[in-house]
């Protein structure tokens, strides 16, 4: 029996080793890791590359750790819940899917995302969102109403994510909620064990990071990662500002509204705010009440790589399952997984796939042209650019060791 997990990893962290613990608690089978690749659900670059991200999900517990591709990873939850499950459930090997949530009562959770299909919901959210009321926060409102869930609770991003994971969840995977420990996901301050991601990640952008405190949240393969990826210099978002403003003087308005998520109006708003002088004062100017930051960073990203709605829509329907990591463990339960794998990228795609159309491209090596294309980008996001194409030159990875059992 493998149980999957849908996951970041930016960084692997105590609570996510904890996680790992409470899984083998209940079961001995292999642990199936779908994780987003070279930018997050959030649309933030991620602050190691996925191939090291993905060898120290290994050593953190994982057997196989499994790309969730930029055109699934990098969408709202609903989108990045059922593109994970997708690929969990077409390997055809998993029974369990294990997450974590602020909300520990699993029926109030399917509660809550078996309300997204009734018809007094539709109704009310139209007429809460006419009243000026943001989408989040609507939803927030009818869910609190009907499970009698504190709305901060249902604001949380992992209590979200569990509820969209229920809402996607097919019938032969059962669900196993483990209650989420520490501080919470946006907390950027340190505690003595159990930060959150985004306080590791924010102590590294100090000019001299505190390594104890962050010694004590990860583990010491992660923290050599960390420490050396300071050292040669963290990716920076900010960079992203020059080819935006590039693209932005260069696009036309029928280009942009063939963007995937460039809806009511948001054309003309990219276009106006090319004034702006930074990364950030891009972001706040597009920012609205409507439009959440993260919601433009992941526009901005579709922007750079010009994904449409139309390719969103066929991708949506395609399954991609390329591996990136294993154990030994994990080999022997790729052996039992008849569904087509990507083992060796350069026997699906190639470089010049990448800038010409020589041959008609399969839905699936179309969704592998936008991670290539994806890692590249990030690869441009540093003081001094990595070079391109790591891709087709990084195999996955055999990990070799024991199972990292907590702190240091």
């Amino acid at each position: 029996m493998a149980v999957g997990i849908i996951a970041e990893y930016n960084p692997f962290h105590a609570g996510h080793a904890h996680q790992i613990s409470e899984i083998k608690k209940f079961y001995d089978g292999e642990i199936v890791a779908v994780m987003s690749g070279s930018f997050t659900q959030r649309g933030s670059p991620a602050i190691l590359d996925k191939q090291t991200r993905a060898r120290l999900a290994i050593l953190g517990g994982c057997d196989l750790v499994l790309e969730l591709p930029f055109v699934k990873a990098v969408r709202s939850a609903q989108d990045f819940a059922r593109g994970g499950i997708q690929i969990l459930e077409s390997l055809g090997v998993v029974d369990v899917l294990a997450f974590g949530a602020e909300v520990t009562d699993l029926e109030k959770l399917k509660l809550a995302a078996s309300t997204f299909d009734e018809k007094f919901f539709s109704d009310k959210l139209k007429r809460l969102m006419s009243q000026g009321i943001s989408y989040a926060a609507a939803v927030t409102k009818i869910l609190s109403e009907v499970t009698k869930l504190d709305e901060k609770f249902l604001r949380q991003p992992n209590t979200i994510l569990a509820t969209e994971y229920l809402r996607a969840l097919p019938e032969k995977i059962s669900p196993l909620l483990i209650k989420r420990i520490g501080a919470a996901y946006d907390d950027l301050n340190l505690q003595e064990k159990f930060s959150s991601a985004s306080a590791i990640r924010a102590a590294l952008y100090e000019k001299s990071p505190p390594w104890e405190k962050i010694a004590a949240q990860v583990d010491t393969e992660t923290l050599n990662a960390l420490y050396k990826e300071k050292l040669s210099g963290l990716v920076d978002e900010n960079f992203l500002f020059r080819p935006l403003m590039t693209k932005l003087l260069t696009s036309r308005v029928d280009e942009l509204k063939k963007i995937y998520g460039m809806t009511e109006g948001l054309d003309f708003r990219l276009l106006n705010a090319s004034t702006a002088k930074n990364f950030s004062e891009l972001i706040e100017t597009l920012t609205a009440r409507r439009y959440t930051a993260s919601r433009i960073r992941r526009l901005l990203l579709y922007f750079l790589l010009n994904l449409t709605a139309e390719e969103v829509a066929e991708f949506d329907k395609t399954t991609c399952i390329k591996v990136l990591a294993f154990n030994e463990r994990g080999r022997a339960l790729l052996k039992k997984i008849s569904a087509p794998k990507i083992i060796k990228l350069t026997k699906h795609l190639n470089r010049r796939d990448l800038y010409e159309r020589r041959r008609v491209l399969e839905p699936y090596q179309k969704i592998l042209l936008f991670d290539v294309s994806a890692e590249n980008l990030r690869e441009l996001l540093f003081e001094t650019p990595h070079p391109p194409y790591k891709d087709f030159s990084t195999p996955p990875l055999l990990v070799i060791s024991d199972w990292w059992s907590g702190g240091d």
